[in-house]
Order: structure tokens, then sequence, then C-alpha cells
């Protein structure tokens, strides 16, 4: 299941801390971006955007889940 723009804000401010983050990690996920790239251009910590990434796509696997129960 496909999220839009306005479901994954709803999303990551609940699971992310920073703006930051967040901006990054829609990127990644609706603009195709690497995460290196991302974390570069948005300034977030070498090394944790693909962990936010996953954990962004767990969160979503897990509402599709539920949905269909």
């Amino acid at each position: 299941m496909a999220m839009t723009r306005e479901q994954y804000k709803v999303i990551a401010d609940r699971i992310f801390k920073s703006q930051n983050q967040r901006v990054a990690v829609e990127a990644v996920v609706f603009e195709g971006l690497s995460s290196y790239e991302a974390e570069k251009r948005f300034g977030v910590p070498k090394g944790t955007l693909s962990r936010n990434v996953r954990k962004y796509k767990n969160e979503v696997d897990y509402i599709t889940t539920v949905s269909l129960a």
C-alpha cells in the first residue's frame, strides 16, 4: 500500500523527532534520493537515514496489516 504525502506527514510527525529527518526520509521515499545523498542535503547525521527509512516502511507495513485485518 503506497502512502500519499499527506499520509506520510501524519506518520512522520509521530515517529521522527526532527524536521530534518522528516524531510530527508520524504525525499528518499517520494523523490528517489539515496539515503547518503539525503543525509548530506538535509544535514542528517551520517548513517542514520537508512534506519529511519526502514522505520517508516515498517510503520506502513504495520498500518497496512492492521487495516486489512
